[in-house]
């Protein structure tokens, strides 16, 4: 497989896989009634990804809003990118976009950025 692109739902972020470029995106929104029923599947293909990385991996990740349950399998999606930096799988370049004022996205961010050896590029959103 070269790419994997689920389009943007009301409760589904895009979620962009290529394979062949290592390029990454999580963009929208994570709602999801059940996450545990989505995401394994997700895990899969991200697994499919770290196990044939390219030398270099740039993430993108544009969340708006994800619950809490849908957070534990966007962290483990973070972590398993990380074990690439981790033992030298990949260089990889973590860019999360965040609004300056969501307090509960900067507290995940930093709370994640301690616990990571890729480093995280935060950059908030230029309000108007």
């Amino acid at each position: 497989m070269d790419k994997f692109e689920l389009k943007e739902s009301v409760k589904v972020p895009q979620i962009l896989i290529d394979y062949k470029k290592g390029k990454i995106s999580l963009i929208g929104r994570s709602t999801l009634n059940n996450p545990e029923e989505f995401y394994p599947r997700i895990l899969d293909l991200f697994q499919q990804y770290i196990d044939n990385p390219q030398e270099s991996t740039h993430v993108l990740i544009d969340l708006e809003y994800y619950t809490e349950d849908s957070s534990i399998f966007i962290f483990e999606i973070i972590r398993m990118l990380d074990s690439l930096t981790k033992h030298k799988k990949s260089e990889v370049k973590l860019f999360w976009h965040f609004d300056p004022d969501d307090y509960g996205i900067i507290g995940d961010i930093n709370r994640l950025s301690s616990m990571l050896v890729t480093k995280i590029h935060a950059i908030a959103y230029e309000l108007v």
